[in-house]
């Protein structure tokens, strides 16, 4: 077996590990489901735009009702674009992306300290934040690896060149 040189195009590149390896199965499994609970959501934004260009093409409708479904229609927006942001990073193998996802957990964090303290937020909430908790975890035990060992394939590749 022939060892490579320093004057060899493919020297050093054996040792370096895609961030997507890093990746358990089981947090594969939870990005997958981010991906798919994020489409399903904007899916269901552009059916809920559609009924509100309807409801304001029939003068039926109040003013609290339209302001009442704009917030919805907001609110399930940012939800479905934080869900897909958290996700796709990490997917994408972007080196910042467990970073984001902390910054992301924490403003997502005092947004239900927040309804628990009003009284707005309920055992729905709860309960989504305990699915969470794995996701969490597992980011957490990657994260040295994912920011100073790991590359992304684009990475891996440029490295090769």
């Amino acid at each position: 077996m022939e060892q490579s040189t320093i004057f060899e195009e493919s020297f050093g590149t054996e040792l370096l590990t895609r961030r997507r390896s890093l990746l358990p199965l089981f947090l594969k499994v939870y990005i997958w489901i981010g991906i798919v609970l994020s489409c399903l959501l904007f899916f269901l934004l552009l059916i809920t735009l559609g009924t509100f260009a309807f409801l304001i093409g029939s003068n039926n409708y109040n003013t609290l009702g339209y302001l009442s479904l704009a917030g919805t229609t907001g609110l399930t927006f940012i939800f479905s674009g934080v869900i897909f942001s958290n996700v796709a990073t990490l997917w994408f193998e972007l080196k910042w992306a467990i970073r984001f996802n902390w910054v992301m957990g924490a403003i997502w964090a005092l947004l239900l300290l927040l309804g628990f303290f009003r009284r707005t937020a309920g055992m729905g909430e709860f309960l989504l934040v305990c699915l969470t908790i794995p996701y969490w975890v597992m980011i957490y035990k990657i994260q040295y690896q994912w920011e100073n060992e790991a590359v992304s394939i684009r990475e891996m590749n440029k490295k090769r060149s």
